[in-house]
Protein backbone atom coordinates (compact mmCIF):
# COMPACT_ATOMS: atom_id res chain seq x y z
CA UNK A 1 0.00 0.00 0.00
CA UNK A 2 1.53 3.29 -1.10
CA UNK A 3 1.56 6.04 1.95
CA UNK A 4 -0.99 8.63 1.49
CA UNK A 5 -1.46 12.26 2.87
CA UNK A 6 -5.03 13.61 2.50
CA UNK A 7 -6.14 16.69 3.66
CA UNK A 8 -9.57 18.08 3.44
CA UNK A 9 -8.74 21.82 3.44
CA UNK A 10 -11.61 24.59 3.59
CA UNK A 11 -14.95 23.20 4.81
CA UNK A 12 -16.84 26.95 5.39
CA UNK A 13 -20.55 26.71 5.79
CA UNK A 14 -22.39 29.81 5.51
CA UNK A 15 -25.69 30.37 7.03
CA UNK A 16 -28.33 33.84 5.65
CA UNK A 17 -31.58 33.99 5.16
CA UNK A 18 -32.29 34.91 1.43
CA UNK A 19 -33.96 33.46 -1.48
CA UNK A 20 -33.21 31.96 -5.22
CA UNK A 21 -30.82 29.19 -6.57
CA UNK A 22 -27.51 30.21 -8.76
CA UNK A 23 -24.73 28.19 -10.60
CA UNK A 24 -22.33 30.00 -12.53
CA UNK A 25 -21.63 29.98 -15.90
CA UNK A 26 -17.69 28.39 -17.25
CA UNK A 27 -15.58 31.58 -17.81
CA UNK A 28 -15.27 32.60 -21.21
CA UNK A 29 -11.72 32.86 -21.03
CA UNK A 30 -8.99 30.57 -19.67
CA UNK A 31 -6.31 32.53 -16.51
CA UNK A 32 -3.04 32.26 -18.12
CA UNK A 33 -0.70 30.29 -15.56
CA UNK A 34 1.83 32.35 -13.48
CA UNK A 35 4.38 31.29 -11.22
CA UNK A 36 4.59 32.40 -7.60
CA UNK A 37 5.72 35.72 -6.33
CA UNK A 38 8.46 36.02 -3.59
CA UNK A 39 5.33 38.26 -1.93
CA UNK A 40 3.21 35.14 -2.07
CA UNK A 41 6.34 32.87 -1.35
CA UNK A 42 7.08 35.19 1.71
CA UNK A 43 3.14 35.53 3.10
CA UNK A 44 2.71 31.73 2.74
CA UNK A 45 5.50 30.96 4.92
CA UNK A 46 5.10 34.14 7.81
CA UNK A 47 1.22 32.63 7.90
CA UNK A 48 2.20 29.06 8.82
CA UNK A 49 5.05 30.25 11.20
CA UNK A 50 1.90 32.56 12.80
CA UNK A 51 -0.28 29.72 13.15
CA UNK A 52 2.45 27.37 14.28
CA UNK A 53 3.27 29.49 17.10
CA UNK A 54 -0.88 30.53 18.04
CA UNK A 55 -1.33 26.40 17.84
CA UNK A 56 1.11 25.04 19.91
CA UNK A 57 0.69 24.50 23.83
CA UNK A 58 4.04 23.60 24.98
CA UNK A 59 2.09 23.11 29.01
CA UNK A 60 -0.39 20.85 27.51
CA UNK A 61 2.68 18.59 26.22
CA UNK A 62 0.39 17.67 23.02
CA UNK A 63 1.05 16.66 20.04
CA UNK A 64 0.35 19.25 17.40
CA UNK A 65 -0.16 18.89 13.28
CA UNK A 66 -2.07 21.45 11.06
CA UNK A 67 -2.22 22.28 7.42
CA UNK A 68 -1.54 25.96 7.09
CA UNK A 69 -1.65 25.30 2.70
CA UNK A 70 -5.32 23.80 3.41
CA UNK A 71 -6.36 27.02 5.60
CA UNK A 72 -4.65 29.60 3.47
CA UNK A 73 -6.82 28.08 0.69
CA UNK A 74 -10.16 28.26 3.09
CA UNK A 75 -9.68 31.99 3.67
CA UNK A 76 -8.48 33.04 -0.22
CA UNK A 77 -11.43 31.68 -0.89
CA UNK A 78 -13.70 33.48 1.84
CA UNK A 79 -11.79 36.48 0.81
CA UNK A 80 -13.76 36.93 -2.25
CA UNK A 81 -17.17 37.32 -0.32
CA UNK A 82 -15.78 40.06 2.33
CA UNK A 83 -15.62 43.84 1.47
CA UNK A 84 -14.08 46.33 3.45
CA UNK A 85 -12.38 46.02 6.97
CA UNK A 86 -13.42 42.63 6.65
CA UNK A 87 -11.52 42.07 3.30
CA UNK A 88 -8.71 44.05 5.23
CA UNK A 89 -8.28 41.87 8.39
CA UNK A 90 -8.54 38.64 6.26
CA UNK A 91 -5.83 39.55 3.62
CA UNK A 92 -3.48 41.23 6.14
CA UNK A 93 -3.76 38.09 8.54
CA UNK A 94 -2.53 36.13 5.46
CA UNK A 95 -0.07 38.58 4.36
CA UNK A 96 -1.75 39.04 1.55
CA UNK A 97 -2.77 42.78 2.14
CA UNK A 98 -0.89 44.40 -0.46
CA UNK A 99 -1.55 42.74 -3.35
CA UNK A 100 -4.66 43.00 -5.45
CA UNK A 101 -7.70 40.36 -5.43
CA UNK A 102 -7.37 39.31 -8.54
CA UNK A 103 -4.01 38.99 -8.05
CA UNK A 104 -4.22 36.94 -4.89
CA UNK A 105 -6.38 34.52 -6.77
CA UNK A 106 -3.97 34.35 -9.52
CA UNK A 107 -1.76 33.06 -7.38
CA UNK A 108 -3.93 30.64 -6.06
CA UNK A 109 -4.50 29.30 -9.51
CA UNK A 110 -0.93 28.79 -10.50
CA UNK A 111 -0.33 27.28 -7.08
CA UNK A 112 -2.90 24.05 -7.89
CA UNK A 113 -1.07 23.74 -10.84
CA UNK A 114 2.58 23.91 -9.40
CA UNK A 115 1.41 21.88 -6.93
CA UNK A 116 0.55 18.88 -9.02
CA UNK A 117 3.77 16.54 -9.40
CA UNK A 118 5.46 15.13 -12.85
CA UNK A 119 6.19 12.00 -10.25
CA UNK A 120 4.73 8.32 -10.71
CA UNK A 121 6.15 8.43 -6.86
CA UNK A 122 3.38 11.13 -6.17
CA UNK A 123 0.03 12.29 -6.36
CA UNK A 124 -2.02 15.22 -5.60
CA UNK A 125 -5.52 16.29 -6.05
CA UNK A 126 -6.97 19.71 -5.04
CA UNK A 127 -10.55 20.07 -5.41
CA UNK A 128 -13.55 22.68 -4.35
CA UNK A 129 -16.79 22.41 -3.74
CA UNK A 130 -19.74 24.80 -3.12
CA UNK A 131 -23.07 23.30 -1.48
CA UNK A 132 -25.95 26.05 -1.86
CA UNK A 133 -29.31 25.61 0.06
CA UNK A 134 -31.92 25.23 -2.51
CA UNK A 135 -33.50 28.69 -3.27
CA UNK A 136 -30.64 30.67 -2.19
CA UNK A 137 -29.15 33.41 -4.40
CA UNK A 138 -25.11 34.32 -3.83
CA UNK A 139 -24.26 37.05 -6.17
CA UNK A 140 -22.88 35.73 -9.59
CA UNK A 141 -19.40 37.48 -8.94
CA UNK A 142 -18.55 35.32 -6.04
CA UNK A 143 -19.39 32.32 -8.05
CA UNK A 144 -17.35 33.21 -11.23
CA UNK A 145 -14.34 33.73 -8.33
CA UNK A 146 -14.36 30.63 -7.23
CA UNK A 147 -15.55 28.55 -10.52
CA UNK A 148 -12.36 30.71 -12.91
CA UNK A 149 -9.64 30.83 -9.71
CA UNK A 150 -10.63 27.69 -7.88
CA UNK A 151 -12.37 25.17 -10.15
CA UNK A 152 -15.31 25.02 -7.54
CA UNK A 153 -18.07 22.94 -8.54
CA UNK A 154 -21.63 23.87 -7.13
CA UNK A 155 -24.58 21.37 -5.76
CA UNK A 156 -27.81 22.12 -4.24
CA UNK A 157 -28.37 20.89 -1.01
CA UNK A 158 -31.46 21.37 1.89
CA UNK A 159 -29.43 22.55 5.10
CA UNK A 160 -32.83 23.54 6.80
CA UNK A 161 -35.34 21.20 5.70
CA UNK A 162 -33.17 17.69 5.33
CA UNK A 163 -29.84 18.76 7.29
CA UNK A 164 -29.00 14.47 7.62
CA UNK A 165 -28.80 14.15 4.00
CA UNK A 166 -27.29 17.65 3.41
CA UNK A 167 -24.71 16.07 5.93
CA UNK A 168 -24.58 12.81 4.25
CA UNK A 169 -24.21 14.37 0.59
CA UNK A 170 -20.72 16.56 1.54
CA UNK A 171 -19.49 13.44 3.54
CA UNK A 172 -19.69 11.47 0.68
CA UNK A 173 -17.95 13.86 -1.73
CA UNK A 174 -15.14 14.83 0.92
CA UNK A 175 -14.58 10.71 1.22
CA UNK A 176 -14.15 10.23 -2.03
CA UNK A 177 -11.62 13.46 -2.78
CA UNK A 178 -9.72 12.14 -0.26
CA UNK A 179 -9.92 8.50 -1.47
CA UNK A 180 -11.36 7.23 1.72
CA UNK A 181 -9.50 8.93 4.97
CA UNK A 182 -12.01 11.46 5.99
CA UNK A 183 -15.26 9.79 5.93
CA UNK A 184 -17.28 12.72 8.30
CA UNK A 185 -16.57 16.03 8.19
CA UNK A 186 -19.81 17.16 8.94
CA UNK A 187 -22.76 16.25 11.29
CA UNK A 188 -26.71 17.29 10.86
CA UNK A 189 -26.38 19.15 13.78
CA UNK A 190 -23.75 21.49 12.19
CA UNK A 191 -26.80 22.63 9.96
CA UNK A 192 -29.71 24.99 11.35
CA UNK A 193 -32.36 27.13 10.22
CA UNK A 194 -29.93 29.95 9.54
CA UNK A 195 -27.58 27.56 7.21
CA UNK A 196 -27.29 28.50 3.15
CA UNK A 197 -24.07 27.76 2.03
CA UNK A 198 -21.17 25.17 2.62
CA UNK A 199 -17.87 25.77 0.96
CA UNK A 200 -15.54 22.56 0.97
CA UNK A 201 -11.93 22.24 0.01
CA UNK A 202 -9.73 19.09 -0.42
CA UNK A 203 -6.48 18.48 -0.35
CA UNK A 204 -4.93 14.41 -1.23
CA UNK A 205 -1.73 13.88 -1.29
CA UNK A 206 0.01 10.31 -1.66
CA UNK A 207 3.66 9.70 -1.60
CA UNK A 208 6.54 6.90 -0.96
CA UNK A 209 10.21 7.44 0.70
CA UNK A 210 12.69 7.68 -2.07
CA UNK A 211 14.74 5.89 0.68
CA UNK A 212 12.51 3.43 2.58
CA UNK A 213 13.05 2.62 6.21
CA UNK A 214 13.56 -1.37 6.70
CA UNK A 215 11.10 -2.84 9.14
CA UNK A 216 12.90 -5.86 10.08
CA UNK A 217 15.48 -2.77 11.57
CA UNK A 218 12.67 -1.11 13.60
CA UNK A 219 12.56 -1.95 17.65
CA UNK A 220 11.38 -0.77 20.41
CA UNK A 221 14.07 2.33 22.22
CA UNK A 222 13.43 5.01 24.56
CA UNK A 223 12.14 8.28 23.26
CA UNK A 224 12.31 11.02 26.15
CA UNK A 225 9.47 13.25 27.31
CA UNK A 226 10.03 16.75 27.77
CA UNK A 227 8.40 16.09 31.69
CA UNK A 228 11.64 13.76 32.18
CA UNK A 229 10.33 10.63 31.47
CA UNK A 230 10.85 8.05 28.95
CA UNK A 231 8.44 6.21 26.79
CA UNK A 232 9.49 3.12 24.47
CA UNK A 233 8.64 3.63 20.59
CA UNK A 234 9.13 1.70 17.91
CA UNK A 235 12.54 3.47 16.28
CA UNK A 236 12.50 3.21 12.27
CA UNK A 237 16.23 2.98 11.20
CA UNK A 238 18.29 4.51 8.13
CA UNK A 239 21.95 4.26 6.87
CA UNK A 240 21.97 6.75 3.62
CA UNK A 241 23.02 9.93 2.10
CA UNK A 242 20.66 12.26 2.91
CA UNK A 243 20.37 16.54 2.97
CA UNK A 244 21.27 17.51 6.30
CA UNK A 245 21.65 20.60 8.16
CA UNK A 246 23.14 21.81 11.40
CA UNK A 247 21.74 24.83 12.71
CA UNK A 248 21.93 26.69 15.74
CA UNK A 249 20.15 24.44 18.42
CA UNK A 250 19.31 21.44 16.38
CA UNK A 251 19.76 19.22 13.71
CA UNK A 252 17.91 18.69 10.50
CA UNK A 253 17.58 16.28 7.44
CA UNK A 254 15.52 16.35 4.49
CA UNK A 255 13.77 12.84 3.20
CA UNK A 256 12.35 13.12 -0.43
CA UNK A 257 8.85 11.32 -1.36
CA UNK A 258 9.55 10.05 -5.37
CA UNK A 259 11.59 12.16 -7.19
CA UNK A 260 12.36 14.78 -4.63
CA UNK A 261 10.12 17.58 -5.32
CA UNK A 262 8.21 16.52 -2.02
CA UNK A 263 9.90 16.23 0.84
CA UNK A 264 9.80 15.43 5.00
CA UNK A 265 12.24 17.76 6.69
CA UNK A 266 12.67 16.68 9.81
CA UNK A 267 14.04 19.40 12.57
CA UNK A 268 15.56 17.55 16.09
CA UNK A 269 16.68 19.94 19.14
CA UNK A 270 19.85 19.76 20.60
CA UNK A 271 19.37 17.61 24.50
CA UNK A 272 18.44 19.36 26.63
CA UNK A 273 16.93 22.31 24.48
CA UNK A 274 12.61 22.24 24.32
CA UNK A 275 10.93 21.48 21.02
CA UNK A 276 8.71 25.15 21.74
CA UNK A 277 12.21 27.26 21.42
CA UNK A 278 13.22 25.32 18.15
CA UNK A 279 9.21 26.60 17.04
CA UNK A 280 9.96 30.48 18.34
CA UNK A 281 13.02 30.58 15.66
CA UNK A 282 10.54 29.02 12.34
CA UNK A 283 10.58 32.12 10.21
CA UNK A 284 10.74 33.26 6.39
CA UNK A 285 13.93 34.52 7.08
CA UNK A 286 15.49 31.54 9.20
CA UNK A 287 13.42 28.71 6.50
CA UNK A 288 15.26 30.41 4.22
CA UNK A 289 18.50 30.13 5.93
CA UNK A 290 18.07 26.70 6.79
CA UNK A 291 16.91 24.96 3.52
CA UNK A 292 19.52 26.86 1.50
CA UNK A 293 22.02 25.38 4.11
CA UNK A 294 21.12 21.45 3.20
CA UNK A 295 23.46 19.27 1.75
CA UNK A 296 23.68 15.59 1.10
CA UNK A 297 26.15 13.67 3.32
CA UNK A 298 26.24 10.33 4.55
CA UNK A 299 24.63 9.16 7.88
CA UNK A 300 22.34 7.14 9.87
CA UNK A 301 18.91 8.31 10.97
CA UNK A 302 16.79 7.38 13.75
CA UNK A 303 12.96 8.20 13.77
CA UNK A 304 10.01 6.68 15.69
CA UNK A 305 7.09 5.40 13.82
CA UNK A 306 4.57 7.58 14.76
CA UNK A 307 0.53 8.79 14.36
CA UNK A 308 -1.09 12.11 16.03
CA UNK A 309 -3.93 13.59 16.08
CA UNK A 310 -5.42 16.61 16.73
CA UNK A 311 -8.18 19.34 16.81
CA UNK A 312 -8.45 23.44 16.94
CA UNK A 313 -11.07 25.85 17.56
CA UNK A 314 -9.28 27.88 15.14
CA UNK A 315 -11.42 31.09 16.10
CA UNK A 316 -8.68 32.19 18.95
CA UNK A 317 -5.76 32.38 17.25
CA UNK A 318 -7.15 33.97 13.78
CA UNK A 319 -8.43 36.91 16.18
CA UNK A 320 -5.06 36.59 17.70
CA UNK A 321 -3.72 37.32 13.92
CA UNK A 322 -6.11 40.28 13.42
CA UNK A 323 -9.39 38.73 12.17
CA UNK A 324 -11.35 39.56 14.78
CA UNK A 325 -13.47 41.36 13.02
CA UNK A 326 -14.80 38.42 11.01
CA UNK A 327 -16.41 36.94 13.57
CA UNK A 328 -17.69 39.56 15.08
CA UNK A 329 -22.20 39.94 14.36
CA UNK A 330 -21.90 43.62 14.32
CA UNK A 331 -18.97 44.30 12.23
CA UNK A 332 -17.87 41.80 9.96
CA UNK A 333 -18.58 42.52 6.05
CA UNK A 334 -19.41 39.24 3.87
CA UNK A 335 -21.53 41.26 1.30
CA UNK A 336 -20.10 39.80 -1.32
CA UNK A 337 -21.25 36.73 -0.86
CA UNK A 338 -25.00 37.49 -0.74
CA UNK A 339 -27.30 40.33 -0.21
CA UNK A 340 -29.16 40.21 3.27
CA UNK A 341 -29.12 43.44 4.57
CA UNK A 342 -30.24 45.05 6.74
CA UNK A 343 -28.45 41.63 8.29
CA UNK A 344 -25.25 40.77 8.35
CA UNK A 345 -23.31 37.14 7.29
CA UNK A 346 -20.02 37.07 10.00
CA UNK A 347 -17.62 33.99 11.00
CA UNK A 348 -19.52 31.46 13.43
CA UNK A 349 -16.81 29.32 14.42
CA UNK A 350 -13.12 27.79 12.38
CA UNK A 351 -12.41 24.49 13.40
CA UNK A 352 -9.41 22.17 12.11
CA UNK A 353 -8.89 18.62 12.53
CA UNK A 354 -5.79 16.91 11.33
CA UNK A 355 -4.12 13.47 11.58
CA UNK A 356 -0.59 12.56 10.32
CA UNK A 357 0.86 8.85 10.82
CA UNK A 358 4.74 8.45 9.66
CA UNK A 359 6.37 4.69 8.77
CA UNK A 360 8.77 2.55 7.10
CA UNK A 361 6.98 3.27 3.47
CA UNK A 362 6.11 6.92 3.98
CA UNK A 363 3.57 9.50 5.48
CA UNK A 364 -0.25 9.23 5.70
CA UNK A 365 -2.06 12.34 7.10
CA UNK A 366 -5.80 13.52 6.86
CA UNK A 367 -6.93 17.23 7.60
CA UNK A 368 -10.59 18.90 7.62
CA UNK A 369 -11.06 22.67 8.37
CA UNK A 370 -14.28 24.03 8.82
CA UNK A 371 -15.41 27.70 9.16
CA UNK A 372 -19.10 28.67 9.51
CA UNK A 373 -20.54 31.70 9.22
CA UNK A 374 -23.97 33.01 10.85
CA UNK A 375 -26.29 36.02 9.98
CA UNK A 376 -27.60 38.39 12.74
CA UNK A 377 -31.26 37.88 12.74
CA UNK A 378 28.12 24.73 9.08
CA UNK A 379 27.30 20.98 8.82
CA UNK A 380 29.53 17.70 9.55
CA UNK A 381 31.08 15.49 7.20
CA UNK A 382 28.93 12.41 8.75
CA UNK A 383 26.30 12.88 10.72
CA UNK A 384 24.43 10.84 13.32
CA UNK A 385 20.78 12.46 14.12
CA UNK A 386 18.81 10.46 17.32
CA UNK A 387 14.84 11.87 16.99
CA UNK A 388 14.52 10.17 20.38
CA UNK A 389 13.10 13.35 21.83
CA UNK A 390 10.17 15.67 20.94
CA UNK A 391 10.89 17.33 17.20
CA UNK A 392 9.26 19.63 14.56
CA UNK A 393 8.32 18.41 11.16
CA UNK A 394 7.08 19.87 8.12
CA UNK A 395 6.03 18.25 4.29
CA UNK A 396 7.04 20.29 1.85
CA UNK A 397 6.40 21.49 -1.87
CA UNK A 398 10.48 22.39 -2.53
CA UNK A 399 9.73 24.09 -6.35
CA UNK A 400 7.27 26.56 -4.77
CA UNK A 401 8.44 26.24 -1.26
CA UNK A 402 5.04 25.81 -0.11
CA UNK A 403 4.63 24.05 3.35
CA UNK A 404 1.43 21.63 3.04
CA UNK A 405 1.56 20.37 6.48
CA UNK A 406 3.31 21.10 9.84
CA UNK A 407 3.71 19.41 13.45
CA UNK A 408 5.02 18.71 17.04
CA UNK A 409 5.63 15.19 17.79
CA UNK A 410 6.20 15.24 21.34
CA UNK A 411 4.79 12.08 22.28
CA UNK A 412 4.89 9.37 19.95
Amino acid sequence: MRPIIALSGLVVALLCSCGGDARPKPPQEAIQPVQISAETYTANLQFAARMLNQLDDPASGANLCFSPLSLSVALSMALNGAEGDTYEAIAKTLGYEPMKLEDINQQGRALNQLLKPHDPEVTIHIANSLWIQQGFEIKPDFLRSLLTYYETRTEPVDFTGNPEAAAEQINRWVKEQTHGLIDRLFQASDFDAATRLALVNTLYFEGKWKFSFNKESTRDEPFHLENGKTKQVPMMFLSERLLYYKGEGFEAVALPYGEGDYRFHLFVPEKGRKVAELRKQFTPENWAKWTAGFREIDGILKMPRFKIEATYDLKPPLSALGMEIAFDPARADFSRIADVSPDRIFIQKAVQKAVVEVDEEGTKAAAATGITFGVTSVPAERFELMADRPFLFAIVHQPTGTILFMGIVREP
